[in-house]
């Protein structure tokens, strides 16, 4: 009961199990990302990480990328990942249909060095379909595109596959080669897990070629750099495989082997391939004539293993009772040989007779079937003939009444569309005339309204701030105290005032004003009207520019300048205000303006908005401007404007 294992070269990634916090990490950042391409990559990254811990878990998240890309990249990389999922989950096909999906894609993005890498995976799931032509022709192909690009890595991964696929076609010798090269490839860039994997195929394939000596070297050679590593698995495989080759000219030292064979699979609970290690043992013990300890080992494998591998087994331990002068133990052995053997037997038969009997049914009623078949076609094809002659005539003399009746109706058709089309126009033409009457009156009548809006607004902005400055003026001279010469002084600006507001009536009523208080600028001609509402001493109002350097368009600047004007008389009729301030500013989204005063403020929620505030929110909705008012009683009054420019 001899078996030498062997180590078969895959995909040759060696991935390490993904620690917990790196997936919470990029599970974190998949949640909070909005970007479709970035959550692709997201899921790819994660499910990469899941390979070594999780096959279902990385699976499902390199699905997720697929769905959330359209990059050819994302999907050639996401479906290489899915191929290597299903390869490790031995599904096989799937494995086929997106390691094929990705060198599809790659193809298209004309990348000759992804679609070789991805041949090397494809030939890993021919070697394991048991395709060994298959295997040797893709990657053939692979391995000569490496050597011409000088990727001495890549042809030597593909080489150990091809020498897997040689030593499954018994061509040990070329095998031997292939491997060779690779491993001489592994060991000039130290590649120490590759060399790991190639040293035992190696000595497999040495051992099937007869050559012995070179097989136990090419084993020893492999202990060493396992032991080096580490990899007590390897080093599991290596000893059982050396123990198989000593069992006959060595047993002393292959039941050394194959008792540290036991022992490391033991530790590693590896239950794999430990029933031939168990059998090689008994064989030795039976070798040496300890028949109670091959009986122990065989009783052992007879737990594990099967069908006529436990038939076998049973005939081991009927000879070791034998020797042992134990015929009733001998014979109980032996029964159950026979009888397992006659089971299996039995059922083989039955298996065969089973299947005789199914093909020999299974052709009689195929027989009957198409016999049967061929009356229904005969009898079908003639009733189909005349059946289909009948639909031709009837098709044709249908065809011909549709077609006179599709002239009729699309002549009558035509003439009622005309006919339609006609009423159509002289409605339009009717409707114009009395569009055009009556756009005539609307634009009469807007333009009166435009007026009359305009004077309103001219007579309430820029009167309204002189007679309220007029007002303060006459209440400092009723409430003055001072000597004779200062009322004089206060009469001469009532004086200059009550000039300039009979001015600014003349100039309302003649229409020739319009702009012309602004003609400095905005900036300039809100601090002139500043100073001469501060000249009254009750209310002191400074002027504030922060950063506002260049020209507002005229048209801005007049409205502008007419809303700080009504804010400012506001602020003298009803704040009973101090102090005041008028602060300009200007960033990317346009000009800021804040009007802030000390005065008794208001509750926004219960005041009723007068015809000043009104001609402010119009103005401001001309200049697609933005207003803001906040004021709470006992705390003043601040005032917000948001031009864009």
């Amino acid at each position: 009961m001899k078996l030498l294992l062997t180590i078969l070269f895959s995909l040759y990634i060696f991935t390490l199990p993904a620690q917990n916090n790196v997936i919470d990490s990029l599970l974190a950042r998949l949640y909070a990302a909005t970007d479709k391409f970035e959550t692709a990559k997201l899921n790819l990254h994660i499910s990469k990480h899941y390979e070594g811990i999780d096959l279902k878990k990385g699976t499902t998240f390199a699905y997720q990328s697929l769905q959330f890309t359209d990059s050819d990249s994302l999907i050639a990389e996401a479906s290489n990942q899915l191929g290597r999922f299903y390869f490790f989950m031995a599904e096989l096909d799937s494995a086929v249909f997106y390691f094929t999906k990705a060198k599809e894609t790659l193809d298209h993005l004309n990348d000759p060095k992804s679609v070789a890498i991805i041949n090397i995976s494809l030939g890993a799931v021919q070697l394991r379909q048991g395709d060994y032509n298959g295997t040797i022709k893709t990657l053939t192909e692979s391995a000569t595109y490496f050597e011409e690009t000088g990727d001495k890595l890549n042809a030597a991964k593909c080489y150990s596959n091809i020498s897997s696929a040689l030593a499954e076609l018994e061509n040990y010798k070329q095998a031997i080669k292939y491997n060779e090269n690779a491993l001489t490839i592994f060991e000039e860039q130290n590649l120490l897990p590759f060399q790991l994997i190639t040293l035992p195929n190696l000595a497999a394939q040495h051992y099937k070629n007869g050559d012995t000596l070179k097989a136990i070297d090419y084993n020893l050679e492999a202990e060493k750099l396992a032991t080096k590593m580490g990899n007590k698995r390897s080093l599991s495989i290596i000893y059982n495989n050396l123990g198989s080759i000593f069992l006959d000219s060595d047993p002393e030292r292959a039941k050394e082997y194959l008792e540290k064979t036991i022992q490391l699979k033991n530790e590693l609970n590896l239950k794999a391939g430990i029933e031939v290690t168990l059998g090689n043992l008994g064989y030795l013990s039976m070798k040496n004539g300890n028949y109670n300890m091959a009986v122990s080992y065989y009783k052992q494998v007879a737990d594990i293993v099967k069908g006529k591998q436990l038939v076998f087994t049973f005939n081991q331990i009927k000879t070791c009772y034998s020797k042992l002068n134990q015929p009733a133990l001998a014979l109980q052995y032996a029964d159950k040989a026979q009888h397992l053997n006659d089971s299996i037997l039995n059922a083989e038969n039955q298996k065969v007779f089973t299947e005789i009997q199914t093909k020999y049914e299974t052709e009689k009623k195929e027989k009957e079937i198409f016999e049967l078949q061929t009356k229904n076609l005969e009898v079908e094809f003639k009733k189909n003939r005349n059946r289909n002659l009948l639909f031709i005539v009837i098709g044709i003399l249908a065809g011909t009444i549709f077609f006179v009746y599709i002239l009729l109706k699309s002549s009558k058709r035509k003439r009622i569309v005309a006919e339609q089309n006609l009423k159509i126009k002289q409605q339009e033409i009717t409707q114009i005339l009395k569009n055009q009457e009556l756009n005539g009156i609307d634009a009469i009548i807007t333009a009166q309204e435009e007026e009359r809006s305009r004077i309103a607004d001219d007579l309430h902005d820029n009167l309204g701030s002189k007679i309220a400055t007029l007002k303060l003026y006459i209440e400092e001279l009723k409430t003055q105290k001072s000597k004779a010469k200062e009322k004089e002084i206060l009469e001469e600006k009532l004086k200059l005032l009550a000039d300039e507001t009979y001015k600014e009536v003349r100039k309302i009523a003649h229409n020739k004003n319009f702009g012309a208080l602004i003609n400095q600028g905005l900036i300039p001609s809100v601090k002139n009207i500043a100073g001469e509402i501060s000249m009254a001493e009750n209310l002191q109002i400074d002027v504030i520019n922060i950063n506002v350097n260049k020209r507002i368009k005229n048209n801005i600047e007049i409205q502008v300048f007419r809303i700080v004007q009504e804010l400012l008389t506001n602020i003298i009729k009803h704040a009973g205000a101090t102090e005041a301030t008028i602060q300009f500013s200007e960033d990317e989204n346009g000009l800021n303006i804040m009007v802030e005063d000390n005065g008794k403020g208001f509750d926004i929620n219960k005041v009723t908005f007068g015809l000043g505030l009104t001609n402010i929110e119009k103005r401001i909705e001309n200049i697609d401007g933005n207003l803001v008012i906040d004021s709470t009683p006992g705390n003043g009054t601040t005032v917000i404007l948001t031009i864009p420019l």
